[in-house]
């Protein structure tokens, strides 16, 4: 959908995007994913963010989501 514009699942073209993803917790927060360098160390683990934008089809309500930053999931923090 972010490429061509067409939905996967119905081939609707009609798609509102990079609509927020928001968490709705206590504060509205940007979705987030996030990696870890050293996923098994106790601290220091090295997290890697990023927000996260949503791709959604008006005609069937499929939605896709993409990282914002992908290469900040890979590369040094530090």
């Amino acid at each position: 959908m972010k490429f061509d514009g067409k939905c996967p699942k119905c081939n609707g073209t009609e798609i509102v995007a990079d609509a927020k993803a928001v968490d709705q917790g206590n504060y509205r927060l940007d979705m987030q994913v996030s990696t870890m360098q050293y996923p098994n160390a106790l601290i220091f683990k090295n997290e890697r963010i990023s927000t996260v934008s949503a791709y959604v089809c008006l005609k069937c309500g499929f939605v896709e989501y993409w990282a914002d930053d992908p290469k900040a999931l890979i590369e040094d923090a530090f």
